[in-house]
């Protein structure tokens, strides 16, 4: 969740399409940051923990696990959390859903911030130049999760970030994010609504109700208003995997070890948040 400036509308929307690494602006990164820090330290009152683990000198994955919708709170804040530590300079880049370089000005105000589009040649270009590149592999599926499954970690079996790693030799650093499922409520994934009323054959594979201000109660992708909620952010330490190489990223079995091994990490550490915020008397809205 972020607010685009306006110098970004005085830019050809046509120029931003996700293709290029060379879109990322550190002066615009600065000018954003005081709008953010608003947002982190007043709006979703955020605690965040770790993010000098990641490591320097090389490039590596971020993988982190994220919700609430189009808005995904979460994300905004991790991104303001790492500028915070390694500032604006260090060089890294997100990938996002191409439809978004489909939305004039958006376009532009994303890849200002290092959005590059979600495809396996941009990722391989980002770490290649020697960037650190921040993916969440769950997705849409990820965000549309029901409320009851907020503090479950699940990339929902995408395990293209680990053969990327694989084949690359690069490090996982894996970052849990809590609270933020809480600022749109989601009552279902809508996926068997979107078969039964036949919207899959339209490309449409989710329908999910929430509930959201302004929207209030509705089926779709609500554009809301996150509620004030306070979100939690740990950055883990970097998983290192001891083969590497096209072979390994083709091993099944490895892959999925892999896969395994950063889903159950991460739900360590949310289990540990989970924990913690009980422990502090309750929701995270609290």
């Amino acid at each position: 969740m972020t607010l685009i400036l306006p110098r970004a509308f005085r830019e050809d929307p046509a120029l931003y399409d996700g293709t290029s690494l060379d879109r990322r602006d550190p002066a615009y990164i600065r000018e954003v940051m005081p709008l953010m820090e608003v947002l982190f330290r007043y709006y979703f009152r955020v605690t965040a923990r770790g993010f000098d683990r990641a490591p320097w000198g090389e490039p590596f994955l971020i993988i982190g696990n994220h919700s609430a919708g189009i808005s995904t709170p979460d994300t905004g804040m991790a991104a303001h959390a790492w500028f915070m530590q390694r500032g604006v300079e260090a060089p890294v880049f997100a990938l996002v859903h191409r439809e978004a370089f489909r939305i004039p000005y958006l376009n532009i105000h994303v890849m200002k911030l290092g959005g590059i589009a979600a495809t396996a040649g941009m990722a391989a270009l980002a770490v290649k130049s020697g960037a650190a590149l921040a993916l969440y592999p769950g997705a849409g599926d990820d965000v549309y999760r029901p409320f009851e499954q907020r503090h479950t970690i699940s990339f929902f079996g995408q395990d293209a970030f680990i053969r990327l790693a694989l084949r690359l030799g690069l490090a996982i650093v894996p970052v849990v994010a809590i609270g933020s499922h809480e600022t749109l409520l989601v009552f279902d994934d809508g996926r068997e609504r979107a078969k039964r009323w036949e919207l899959d054959a339209l490309g449409i594979e989710r329908l999910p109700l929430t509930l959201s201000f302004p929207s209030g109660l509705s089926f779709g992708f609500p554009l809301n208003i996150p509620l004030p909620v306070r979100i939690g952010l740990e950055m883990g330490h970097p998983i290192r995997f001891s083969e590497s190489g096209a072979e390994s990223a083709n091993n099944p079995e490895l892959v999925k070890h892999c896969y395994d091994k950063v889903v159950n990490t991460m739900q360590g550490i949310m289990d540990r948040l989970v924990r913690e915020r009980e422990a502090r008397g309750g929701a995270a809205s609290s």
